[in-house]
């Protein structure tokens, strides 16, 4: 019995290094800039560990070019409401996020806007989501204890 937890535990020492340098959002985006894409959805996958939406943006120079801009994970964007089919190709979206480290056309969202200009979040910057949907989850669980 005491083998088997202590191989569990060196198990878990070893793997846990591993996932929390997945989610670390600072190595792959520059946190300290802030950029704005204006585009054309072409793609949404509602996807772990990160949703993604592929966008077509026109550049400078008038030429189309692809981005693709990640989010949260879906698990978490189905609690906050969003379903598979949230983003359709064809959809003008405004996106506003922190540019790949690396200089390709990616982008960590922070902020997605529809273009009637519905604010609907999704990105890695979501406290305030996050906040609401703890918030609600509070106020349910205080009404089913009579408070």
């Amino acid at each position: 019995m005491k083998v088997k937890v202590v191989i569990s535990l060196l198990s878990a020492s070893l793997i846990a290094p591993l996932a929390s340098a997945h989610h670390n959002f600072a190595a792959h985006y520059r946190t300290e800039e802030t950029v704005e894409l204006l585009g054309v959805v072409t793609e949404f996958r509602f996807v772990n560990p990160h949703a993604r939406v592929y966008v077509e943006v026109l550049n400078e120079d008038g030429e189309a070019e692809m981005w693709m801009a990640e989010g949260d994970a879906m698990v978490a964007l189905r609690r906050s409401g969003w379903t598979a089919d949230q983003l359709r190709p064809g959809d003008r979206i405004e996106i506003t996020g922190n540019p790949s480290r690396s200089g390709a056309n990616m982008i960590g969202w922070n902020t997605l806007q529809l273009a009637d200009g519905t604010d609907i979040g999704g990105g890695s910057g979501r406290l305030d989501e996050r906040l609401r949907i703890m918030d609600a989850s509070l106020a349910r669980f205080r009404e089913q204890r009579g408070q």
